[in-house]
């Protein structure tokens, strides 16, 4: 899918495309649900897909591999595929992809703020990806490649704990 948007000269616009189909697929629970379930035939989720598409006026290019994924029984993977295709992406562009894990929704500027803070820390341009996760109760955890830098309140009190019980 990546050679294929390279040739057309298409990889921004498919990478934008795919990763709005995920967040609207990781968004709705009983969506992400339906397409990870056996119990729908493939063309019925390659239909719903199509118009989905359609409504988020992805690129053909794009539309043809979910309908593809779709009626091969991999709909419910379409999110870790255009996280895929979006690092492949990101390396082509000369930048990384980070994950920042937050408590609690930031605004697009402290997302700018971060990335410029990142990026400027690591010496190269990244991008961050923002996920949501209310567990941390407060901080945040950053993915790094393989890399987890945690500053998370979270992880900051299980550690008070175990310090604690060592006592």
């Amino acid at each position: 899918m990546f050679d294929l948007a390279l040739d057309s000269g298409e990889v921004d616009v498919v990478d934008t495309g795919l990763m709005s189909l995920a967040k609207v697929i990781e968004g709705d629970a009983t969506l992400s649900r339906v397409l990870k379930s056996p119990l729908y035939k493939s063309e019925e989720k390659a239909a719903v897909l199509a118009t989905l598409g359609e409504r988020l006026k992805l690129p053909e290019l794009a539309r043809r591999f979910v309908g593809v994924a779709a009626l091969n029984r991999r709909a419910g993977d379409l999110p870790s595929m255009a996280k895929a295709f979006a690092e492949k992406a990101a390396k082509h562009r000369g930048s990384s992809r980070v994950i920042a894990r937050v408590a609690k929704t930031i605004s697009n500027e402290q997302t700018l703020q971060l990335e410029s803070a990142v990026s400027k820390s690591l010496g190269r341009t990244v991008t961050v990806d923002v996920e949501v996760d209310p567990a941390l109760i407060g901080g945040m955890q950053l993915k790094i490649g393989s890399r987890l830098v945690d500053a998370s309140i979270r992880t900051k009190l299980n550690n008070l704990t175990n310090l604690m019980k060592g006592a």
